[in-house]
């Protein structure tokens, strides 16, 4: 998915004894929050079960160790925030994009191209 918003956490995420700041997170889908279920995250950390899922980058955190556990441990409420509002960004790269293909405008009613001719006249013979 193209759909991503870089940026800078104002206070980082540590690991391994290093903060990390630099992020690039994609838009949340269906399927990320069907997953977070599925993986068995409660409730109240749908949103931070998926949010893990969309960060594609993490300073030079390896992308399998961003995980729920991780940021449910380390992110604070400021750089939570920051990372919904890229993904709102993210959002509206997708909404302003324009689509690819031509539209049609099709008739109001199929009534003009199901017409059919009027009946021929009725030769008269005496």
């Amino acid at each position: 998915m193209a759909f991503t918003h870089s940026a800078t956490l104002p206070i980082g995420v540590f690991y391994k004894n290093q903060r990390h700041r630099d992020f690039t997170v994609r838009i949340s889908t269906i399927g990320d929050e069907i997953a977070v279920v599925e993986e068995g995250i409660p409730d109240s950390g749908t949103i931070v079960g998926a949010l893990a899922r969309c960060i594609t980058e993490l300073g030079s955190i390896p992308a399998e160790e961003i995980t729920y556990r991780l940021l449910c441990d380390t992110l604070v409420s400021e750089d939570f925030k920051v990372l919904r509002d890229a993904q709102l960004e993210a959002k509206k790269k997708l909404s302003a994009q324009k689509p690819a293909y031509a539209t049609t405008v099709l008739p109001s009613s199929n009534s003009d191209s199901t017409a059919s001719a009027p009946p021929a006249p009725a030769t008269l013979t005496l």
